[in-house]
Parts: C-alpha cells; structure tokens; sequence
C-alpha cells in the first residue's frame, strides 16, 4: 500500500486496528482461562500483557509513515478551534501580521521588479553600458560619436551600438505635435535582441550621412495616430520638417531612458557635435560576445582608450572605458534608498512579531495545567512544541496570506506615489519570487513568535502546574515579558529617532536658500517651428519672436531663453583654465555652462554681485564674455570680484574670454544634492554669442522662463496659444514652475519622511500596546498578591507604583539600548540619504520623551486599575 493510499484510507485503518488489536486481547484471554484463569483475571492480564492500548496504537500509526501528517492536521484542527474559543486574540494577531507582511511584501515587490529581476532582453546579463572615465571629473554616462565609431570597429569581445536624444515636432499626418525622440545606431534592436512589432530595423547603409530617411515609430504613436493599423508600415511621416519613411514599429514598452515615439538613424545627424570627440553625449550600449566575459571587455576596452589617447591626444589623454551592466545604468542610485525602506518595514514585522510573541506567551502561561495534563497522559515535549508551532504557523500563514492581498491592493498606488520616476516601473507586479518570499516571511514570522511559547513547554515539575491556581506565573515567564517589551521600545526608538532625523534635515534643506527668487516663475521646454531652422538668421529670428510674443500675454512681466533650467534634468558641462596654456587634456577644472539671454537675470531673481550682466551689444562680433558665480570666482582667481578677468573656455580655445559680472550661486542640482555635486562652478554665456553651426543643436535644447505677475500656471494656456507661431507647429511642453522645481529637488526626502514617520507610529503604537498587554497580564496574575499588600497596608498610590516601577525599568532599559542601535542607524541614514544631516542630541531629547511619555501613559492604565482593586475581592480568587 502506498503512503498516499495509507494516509487516505487511515479511517477504515483505524477501524482494522481496533478490530485486530480486540482479537489479540480476545486470542489471549481464551488462553488464560484455558490455563486456569478466571475471566475477569484473564482479561485483565491479557490488556496488562498487550500494554495500554492507546500506546499500542501509537506505535502502530508510527509505523505507517504518515504520523507526522495526521498530527499536523490534528494540530491544525485543534489550533483552529482554540481560534474560535478566542476571536479578538486571533483577530488583533492578524491584522498586526497582515500590516507588517503586506507592508514588507509591497517593498519586496519593488526591489524584486526593479533590482533583482533580469530585464526583458534576451540574455540579459551579457548586456553592458560603456561609461568615460577621467582622473580629474571621474566617471560619466557619454561617449562621443567618434570614440563610439572607433569602439564598435575596433572590438572583437564586444557588438557596440549607441542612441542620443532626438526630439522634435510632428507635423504629419494629424496636427502638429511635439514628441520625444531616439536617434539610434542600426545595430541598436539587434543588440538589445528585440524586434520591431511590424517591419523592420534600420540597414547599416540607412545609418550613414546623406542615406534616405527613415524611421521606427513607438508602439504608442502607432496607437495614437495611426490606429494601430500595420499599414503605417511604409507610409511618410513629416518630423522636423523633413518627410520620414515609417519602416518599422518599435515593441510595447520599450524606453530608452523613458518613452519614445520616433526612432531615427544616428549616422544621418548633422548635429555638429557628431565630429567632435570632446562632445560626449552619446549613449554607448554593447552586448558581450559568445565566449567572452565583462572582465575580458573590459580588458578590451581599456586597450582601445588607450589606442586612442595616443592617436588624439588632445582629446582623448587621460580619458578611459568603463565597462558596467546595463541593468546597473537603468536603475541608478535607487536601490540604497528602497533596500533603506526594506529594512525599516521589517523593523516594523519584527515589532508586530514581538508583539505577538508576548499575547501568545501570555496565553501559553494560561495553558499550563492544560498543557501539564498532556504531559501527565504521555504526551512528549517536542509533541507539545510542535503543537504550538503549528498554532503560531497558521497564524502566520493566515496573516501573509491577508498581507498579499494587502501588497496587491497596495502596489499600483505606492508606484504612481513614487517621488520622481522610479525604474522600471512598468514592471512592477506580484510574480512567484514574491509569493515565496511572502511565505518564507509568514513561515519565518510565525516561528520567530511561536518560539517562545514552544520552548516553555514544562518538562518537569508537571505535577505542580497540576495544583497550581490559574494565576501563577513563572519567573522565566516574567523576564520573558520584560524581555519582549525591551524589544519593542528598542526598535521603536530606532524607527523614531530616523524619522526625526529625517524630519530635522528635511527643515535644514528647506531653509537655505537656492539662489534666486523662486516666485511666480514659470518655465518649460519649447520646440521651435521646424521652418524657422533653415539658417543661422532664421533661428535667432524665430526665437526673437517667441521672446517678443511672450511678452505680449497679460500677466508677463519678463521673459527669456535658456539652455538649462536649476534643478530641471539637464546639464551642459565644460572645461576652463585661467592661463594661455590649457592644462593636460581631461585634467581642467570643469564649470555648469549656461547659455542664457540678456533678461535671464531679471527672470530668475540671481543677484549681480560685481560687474553688469549681459546687455543687447553681447552678440556675434563682439568680444565674447561670461559671467560666472562665485565659486568659479573663488576657485579661479582666489576672489569672488573677478569682474574685467580673463578665462579660457575649453570649447572657444582660440581666445580668451571676459568676465563681465560675477553673480551668486544657483543650487542647480538640487537643494539636497548640490554641495556633493562633482561640478558646481558654474558660468553664463550670452545665446547671441552661440557661433552659427551650433545654434541648430541649441535651438533643440531651450527653454522658456518667464516671471509673472499672476500664478504661473494660470498662464499656460494663454502661452502655449500664443506662441504657436504663424505655422501653428511650434511647442511649448513641461511647464513646471520654479517653486514645483525646488520642491522636487527634495521629493525623496519628503517621501522618506513621510514613510519613516509612518513606520515610527506603527512601531510606537506597537510598542504601547505591548506594554500595556504585558502589564494587564502580569497585574492581573498579581491579584492576590496585591490583595495581601493592601490588606495589610498598602495605599492606592503604593500599588501603583508598584505597577509603575516594573514598567519604568522595562521602558528606560529598553531607550538605552535602541539609543546605541540608533546611533548606528543614524550612520547608515547618513551615508545613504542625499543632504542627510548628521546624528545630533537634539533629534534624541525631542524623540525618546515622546516615546517614554506614550509608554507611561499605556502603563498607566493597567497601574491605576490595580490600585482600584478592592483587597477582599483579590483575597477571593484564586
């Protein structure tokens, strides 16, 4: 018979046993009296000589191999009933696990779909991400269009391919429309191992100067504007203002650092930088070779960079290839912050476990006779253990199972409150890694607080638990209380006292002060008409007239032009030095480079420290100028009145440069980030400065700012109408105001905020519950005790104190201990949170006397109820 048949039919197996264990006593019996025996005494010697039956019966289900089985059910069973006898117990146990594990489950939801979960290429892990690397400014995203020709040549461990961005308008089929763009290598598709939906990838003759132009459209456009109609294959679309052969449609879902609709060939870009190898703004992307290993790219590439440093020295001296995962590149800095958020939910199911731990303790003290009676029948230790590991397991299971339906309510809401764009995000879902780890947690938090009722289990000395009154308790059974309640406070002050470091420098970076007048200031991104880029003439024209048509919308007090916007993605770096000679290549000091118009001051509220800035005469013909901030005064010329000084810019080498005004510092990257920022010298050169083969690529790159006397986003519509232009193709898109700008810079330390504050509550409510349950239990098997006291003296306020002073002990015990372990969060907080202040005595004395007070408060209540109690009452029971 099988184990499965065994265990199916174990009820008419039961039935065979009695049978047969019936006819051996009987076969026995007749022997007996056949000997000489009475009946009665036959009888009784036969079941003496057979053994207890029960006994008998144990040994023979052990013998089936399903034992372990049956009693697993019977425990389930009986845990199950024992639930029932007790319905606001398992209830309030419930929900405290199904709080903590969904909680836990939400945040393991995110780092399995973001960090840990391969990306949805075809061998995922043989793709990597070239970055540059200098001694001077360190490591960086781009690579220029040359180096990356040169690599893609040269690299036989590597298939190399590269995208840039390329937005632009639309102007058919449909209306005219601005939308974010790819300029990618032919061998882009190819190297990820994906395929379009519909048609085709580029051809490598596709990808030259001068080829026809074509182009993949986003799956979203396809939907958008074509119906999703694979005819679109073949037909043209006009992209800024030249006509596109659609031969492709790009996959569901696929980003290039964010969504795309149009994908166009890079080699066919006459963007001025394509020539240059110090402009690097190429993303290098590379799939490693059947047979070779990233340490052998990188060996690899490290001989290539060397190659072309000694063949371009003067671009390319000093200048390195790092190779690194692309996963890696696409998630960025986030995974330290949501590892962070990981480990202070558990803070918060460790908590709940505790807290469960000391109710079902309780509960097991209150069980002893019953527990001494099993024993007395038979009943062995690890039987008994299993027993109330199986109650504590169905308690766990029961609640993670609650706490998956929690995360998967939960889940979409937490992503969409994200601060930011969180990696990935798209791909954030339930799948069987987390319904594993939701099990293992359940399995794991059941154990942790099903352990010490288990190990309690009496052993010896039974037969005192059996004349025991119902309000006895152990000494073991106290420390293991106070010891839970230690555990509580503990990490409890922990989870406080990083809210309250959070909440302190979350005060700090909202008071300094960014560098402008962030009032009533509107910015945006604009696409110039696609016919105003015929020439250099054309260009400065078009964007006069933007200028001049945003002056006339009521509400406008100023307006001007920008390449980059404070604490906006985006960025425009370069060298400069302050002597003829240049420095070693990649060795300058590296400077923000800001093209801006003359008004571009009066718009952002920057204060003119020394000099002017720029005026209507700082144009093409003119002596080039700049003006620069205060530090790249400071740093270049040891004094911040560099007014009438002279630098050297690395990308106009063939003269200096005048600095005309010094201004203050503009927190570009962040009121968190820009102290730790690696470039923060930052300098303004005039847009009418901009020599003509560049205006084309600068033009795709400006922004409006305007200062208005009104709210700012009142004035988007009346905006956006007016500066159509006279094609009615022109765009103005992300208007975010500067005060939306300064907020988002420290979004995330908003959120943690928010989180931790969250998460230092639920441990603080925790932690009062299990102080004042704790207390209950132990005051109320105290009863007769405090019965004898007040009888024989003792006032109300002695009794409680007497309550008091056991709690008392419990909480500052339980301070000094999570002090220290918070002094070693605070350290980890530091290292990991942008802008995070360092641990101070003050977050302590305003944390931990709000902690000690709500425990006080929750020992109060069960200390003035013994106080209360009448002596010849708590004389009475038992």
């Amino acid at each position: 018979m099988t184990w499965w048949t065994r265990l199916w039919r174990r009820s008419q197996m039961e039935v065979q046993l009695d049978k047969e264990l019936s006819f051996h006593i009987e076969q026995h019996t007749e022997q007996l009296i056949a000997q000489g025996h009475a009946p009665d005494e036959a009888r009784r010697q036969a079941r003496l000589a057979l053994g207890g039956p029960e006994q008998v019966k144990e040994k023979c289900r052990d013998a089936r191999g399903t034992r372990w089985l049956e009693d697993l059910l019977q425990d389930s069973r009986y845990a199950l009933r024992t639930f029932r006898q007790k319905p606001g117990f398992a209830i309030v146990a419930l929900l405290i696990l199904a709080l903590g594990i969904g909680a836990t489950t939400v945040m393991f939801t995110i780092i399995n779909s973001v960090l840990l979960r391969p990306l949805s290429y075809p061998q995922p892990d043989r793709l990597i991400t070239v970055h540059g690397c200098t001694q001077t400014f360190g490591e960086f995203w781009g690579s220029s269009n040359p180096d990356f020709v040169d690599a893609q040549r040269e690299s036989r461990s590597l298939d190399v391919a590269a995208w840039t961005y390329g937005g632009g308008t639309i102007s058919e089929p449909g209306e005219p429309q601005y939308v974010d763009g790819r300029k990618i290598s032919a061998n882009l598709f190819s190297t990820l191992g994906i395929a379009p939906v519909y048609g085709r990838t580029f051809r490598p003759d596709e990808d030259q100067p001068g080829a026809a132009p074509v182009a993949i459209i986003g799956y979203s456009l396809w939907q958008r504007d074509f119906g999703g109609n694979p005819a679109a294959i073949g037909s043209s679309l006009v992209f800024e203002g030249q006509a596109y052969s659609v031969v492709g449609i790009a996959p569901a879902g696929f980003q290039l650092s964010g969504d795309s609709d149009v994908f166009t060939p890079l080699g066919q870009s006459t963007d001025p930088r394509m020539r240059n190898r110090e402009a690097h703004f190429i993303h290098a992307i590379a799939r490693l070779r059947p047979g070779f290993t990233v340490a052998a790219a990188q060996a690899e590439l490290t001989l290539i960079a060397r190659h072309l440093a000694e063949q371009y020295p003067k671009s390319n001296a000093g200048l390195s290839m790092m190779a690194h995962p692309l996963q890696q590149e696409l998630v960025g800095d986030i995974g330290s912050t949501l590892w962070l958020l990981l480990s202070a939910v558990g803070l918060v199911l460790l908590i709940a476990c505790v807290n469960i731990a000391s109710l079902l303790l309780a509960r097991a003290v209150s069980r002893d006779r019953e527990l001494a009676v099993r024993i007395a029948l038979g009943a062995g230790r690890g039987r008994l253990a299993r027993q109330c590991l199986t109650e504590s397991a169905m308690l766990g299971l029961t609640g993670g199972m609650l706490g998956v339906l929690f995360a998967a309510i939960s889940i979409r809401p937490f992503v969409l409150s994200w601060p930011g764009s969180l990696p990935r995000a798209e791909e954030v879902h339930l799948d069987w890694r987390v319904l594993v780890f939701s099990i293992g947690a359940s399995l794991f938090s059941g154990l942790l607080f099903g352990l010490a009722p288990a190990l309690r289990v009496p052993t010896r000395g039974f037969e005192q638990a059996l004349r025991a009154g119902a309000r006895s308790i152990a000494g073991t059974s106290r420390r293991l209380h106070s010891a839970f309640v230690v555990s509580e406070i503990a990490l409890a002050v922990v989870l406080l006292v990083a809210a309250g470091m959070l909440g302190r420098t979350l005060l700090s970076l909202s008071s300094l002060d960014p560098g402008l007048n962030v009032r009533n200031i509107l910015t945006a991104r604009f696409a110039l008409s696609p016919g105003a880029m015929a020439s250099p003439e054309q260009i400065r024209a078009a964007w006069q007239d933007v200028i001049d048509r945003a002056r006339t919308v009521p509400g406008v007090e100023s307006v001007a032009l920008t390449d980059i916007i404070p604490m906006r993605e985006g960025e425009n770096s370069g060298g400069y030095w302050t002597t003829p000679t240049p420095p070693p290549p990649n060795q300058a000091p590296m400077a923000l480079m800001s093209s801006v118009t003359p008004d571009y001051w009066k718009v952002m509220g920057i204060p003119l420290l020394y000099g002017r800035f720029f005026n209507d005469h700082d144009r093409m013909g003119s002596e080039p100028v700049v003006v620069i901030d205060e530090n790249l005064a400071q740093h270049a010329f040891g004094t911040k009145d560099a007014a009438g000084k002279h630098l050297w810019v690395q990308f106009i080498r063939d003269r200096p440069v005048e600095v005309v005004g010094v201004v203050g510092h503009v927190r570009h990257w962040g009121l968190a980030t820009d102290d730790q920022s690696r470039v923060r010298d930052q300098m303004y050169y005039p847009f009418a400065q901009v020599p003509a083969p560049l205006l084309h690529f600068f033009s795709s790159v400006m922004s409006i700012a305007v200062r208005t006397t009104v709210p700012p986003l009142s004035l988007v519509q009346s905006l956006r109408r007016e500066l159509r232009g006279a094609a009615r193709d022109q765009a103005m898109y992300e208007e975010r105001t500067m005060e939306q700008l300064v907020s988002a810079s420290l979004a995330r330390q908003r959120f943690l905020l928010l989180l931790f504050g969250i998460f230092a509550a639920l441990a603080l409510l925790l932690a009062c519950i299990g102080i004042y349950g704790v207390l209950a239990y132990l005051t109320g098997q105290r009863v007769p005790e405090i019965g004898v006291r007040m009888a024989l003296g003792a006032t109300a306020s002695n009794v409680m104190w007497l309550i008091l002073r056991q709690s008392v002990a419990m909480i500052f015990v339980g301070v000094a201990a999570g002090t220290v372990a918070a002094l070693a969060a605070g350290r980890v907080l530091h290292r990991l949170v942008e802008g995070m202040q360092p641990v101070e005595l003050s977050t302590f004395a305003i944390t931990i006397p709000v902690l000690v007070a709500a425990a006080l408060l929750a020992s109060f209540l069960p200390a003035h109820r013994a106080s209360r109690i009448a002596p010849t009452t708590a004389l009475r029971q038992d």
